[in-house]
């Protein structure tokens, strides 16, 4: 169709900002050692480049490693990524993946394997058709790829202090782990809040999620799933996350998730965030990145959930847009 204003420059749809990518995301949830971690790995072949992340804690100090790498010229079915210092190695699918970090501050290795098994949000979408998608809402409506799978894990293996107060010490992990895997074309500066989590709890695993767009602010995607001890994995059909309160930086006291699975079962689970383990920070973008920031932290928290007493470990990731203050 012809306008009046077409010889003028064109406003860009948002479908040009998608951009394909591949990731990799690892949570160490180690409370006896005071141990946590959140890994990253980005792969953008549009940008020609894979960037890993390996973000602890460890006994409330935070040691933050970040490198990036051209990408790979033999990329596909590659048993292992890494840059010299950094290696993730897939060894066995859904069941063993095994990562470490060999720097000045740290000598990590650690095997996640699987506790529960894998889950693809697509069966959340399945199960819930009238529902606003993932892939809808990231992928800003395009119909383009998008695949979004966790894991509850276990993680195994040692952690060495080379740097900080635990200087000399090495702790041997054995505790809860969590993992997610997921590539499409989509574009992380458009959302403006999002919840993603990993719950453990002794007889339960869960992962739930809420992510609302810039361009749909009132109609986000909820979705997640369950697992419990009798093996039954399954989609959840309703999800409602909400923070209260003031919390540490910025951040919710606590947020309230008021789940139902497909059998009507519900689930109420209680997070602590005021009285959170420990966090990490995490970017998505290079920091100092403009004219987007997104702002995302890592809260290793307590857990209740209400109908059966069980208490847990989580990871709730919380993030936002914040707007970008224009130089004077």
């Amino acid at each position: 169709m012809t306008v009046i204003h077409d010889d003028m420059p064109h406003p860009v749809p948002p479908i040009a900002y998608l951009r394909y990518k591949e990731n990799w995301f690892f949570l160490i949830m180690d409370q006896k050692n005071g141990v946590f971690g959140a890994i990253h790995v980005v792969s953008e072949p549009g940008f020609d480049r894979v960037r890993f992340a390996c973000h602890l804690n460890v006994k409330g100090e935070l040691f933050l490693y970040g490198n990036e790498i051209p990408f790979p010229e033999k990329f596909g079915f590659a048993k292992e990524l890494g840059d010299g210092k950094f290696n993730v190695r897939f060894v066995k699918a859904h069941e063993r993946i095994d990562i470490s970090l060999h720097d000045d501050k740290v000598d990590l290795d650690i095997s996640f394997l699987k506790r529960s098994p894998l889950f693809d949000f697509e069966e959340y979408s399945h199960a819930n058709p009238e529902k606003p998608s993932l892939a809808e809402i990231t992928g800003l409506g395009s119909g383009m790829q998008y695949v979004h799978q966790q894991q509850g894990m276990f993680t195994k293996g040692k952690v060495k202090m080379k740097a900080g107060k635990a200087k000399g010490t090495t702790f041997k992990v054995d505790a809860y782990g969590y993992r997610d895997h997921s590539r499409s074309v989509r574009c992380d500066n458009m959302t403006l809040k999002h919840f993603w989590t990993g719950l453990h709890f002794p007889n339960h695993v869960f992962g739930a999620m809420s992510c609302t767009s810039i361009l749909r602010p009132l109609e986000p995607a909820d979705c997640g799933y369950v697992y419990d001890k009798k093996g039954d994995l399954r989609p959840l059909r309703k999800v409602s996350i909400v923070g209260s309160g003031k919390g540490p930086g910025g951040i919710p006291a606590k947020v309230e998730f008021k789940l139902t699975d497909i059998n009507d079962q519900p689930f109420t689970i209680i997070a602590d965030l005021s009285k959170r383990h420990a966090y990490v920070p995490l970017h998505t973008e290079k920091p100092g990145a403009v004219p987007f920031v997104y702002d995302i932290v890592e809260n290793f928290a307590p857990l209740t959930l209400k109908e059966t007493g069980e208490t847990g470990i989580g990871l709730i990731e919380v993030g936002w847009s914040v707007p970008v203050k224009k130089k004077k």
